[in-house]
């Protein structure tokens, strides 16, 4: 099963400190793939050496993504897998076959050469994303982020918080698309930084009326919208236009067509807001399930709405929305001159901007 986890929503944490240099500087440990390759490949593999690679820091974010999905992964299941791959048994259960080892391993080659162009080519990968990234963050700010390149389990690059990020090439398998997926993480990861350093955006509800819960709930919202969309303008789509794998192609085509049907968009935005704002409210987690996870629809309309403020304000106007509340970046959209007159600025819709009125107002009644 492949999901659009490719891009998902990276959680608030990580540090910021002073600097002189780029904004980010990034460390990449391929260890964790690197087991796994071997050991898919290796048949006298023993269970105590799939537990030591299974606990392995990267191996255990993939862990923890799919717990991410509700699924009940364990580092004793990852072990079980990748044991039972490594010697040509089918995998026990399906919690088990969610690791995907077996779509990994006839790939084994393949994904170990990858590992070798993002190692000795730095400058067309780590330092290459560095410097996109240095576009639309603060100058006098520094962010060290650490990644780890992993191959199993569900999504192509996903963060928890803080400034780890994980590139899963076990789906994304061919370095363009490994380069983008990256970008858009390491921007998480930035947004990440900042949103610590002010507060916690996905804490649990402390609202005390169904008025105040719709109210954070429906910020959620637009700081998911905005964390996604512009996470994937700074990615760089253009990278994508080159694509063959199969991911790549995925993606690429996703692409194409969300874009080239916005208004589908603006109608899932509008009815999200919607529903969060009924009678009876629709759980955020729903919401967000339909609009970011599988084609990933909301993500578009974030998308269509960064570039155009790119356009207008240039890369540091992106980069000031890290360190103001998120609606503001929507609020920003529907200001500027083209607004509404073209397919490039659709116009949002009513409960949208009725939303955005009222988060700007502080969620006073109407």
């Amino acid at each position: 099963m492949f999901r659009k986890a490719l891009w998902p929503v990276a959680l608030a944490g990580g540090l910021l400190c002073a600097g002189t240099s780029g904004a980010v500087s990034v460390t990449i440990d391929t260890k964790s793939a690197k087991a796994v390759l071997d050991a898919i490949r290796n048949p006298a593999l023993t269970h105590d050496a799939a537990l030591a690679i299974a606990r392995l820091p990267g191996n255990q974010g993939v862990i923890r993504e799919l717990v991410g999905f509700r699924i009940a992964a364990t580092p004793e299941a990852f072990a079980n897998a990748l044991y039972a791959s490594a010697h040509g048994q089918k995998a026990g259960n399906a919690v088990e076959e969610d690791f995907f080892f077996d779509t990994v391993k006839p790939k084994a080659e393949q994904l170990q050469a990858l590992i070798g162009q993002i190692e000795a080519h730095p400058q067309d990968f780590k330092e290459a994303i560095e410097k996109r990234i240095d576009m639309f963050a603060p100058p006098n700010a520094r962010v060290p982020l650490h990644g780890y390149v992993v191959a199993g389990g569900d999504g192509g690059g996903y963060a928890f918080g803080g400034t780890d990020f994980y590139l899963n090439i076990g789906i994304v398998d061919e370095l363009v698309v490994a380069r983008a997926v990256t970008t858009h993480e390491l921007y998480h990861a930035v947004q990440g930084a900042f949103d610590a350093a002010h507060k916690d955006p996905d804490a649990p509800s402390k609202a005390g009326s169904p008025r105040q819960l719709a109210c954070e709930q429906t910020d959620r919202l637009f700081r998911n919208v905005y964390r996604e969309g512009s996470a994937l303008y700074v990615e760089d789509i253009s990278l994508i236009a080159t694509a063959q794998s199969r991911s790549g192609l995925r993606i690429k085509d996703d692409l194409a067509d969300g874009l080239k049907h916005i208004g589908t968009s603006v109608n899932l935005l509008e009815m999200s807001v919607a529903s969060l704002n009924a009678a009876t409210p629709v759980p955020y987690d729903d919401v967000y399930g339909v609009g970011f996870y599988g084609h990933a629809i909301l993500y578009n309309i974030g998308y269509v709405m960064a570039k155009a403020i790119v356009e207008a304000d240039g890369p540091q106007g992106l980069a000031t929305f890290l360190t103001r509340p998120p609606y503001e970046f929507a609020l920003r959209y529907t200001a500027l001159p083209k607004y509404g007159l073209d397919t490039d600025h659709p116009k949002l819709g009513p409960n949208t901007t009725d939303a955005l009125a009222r988060l700007k107002a502080g969620c006073t009644p109407p």
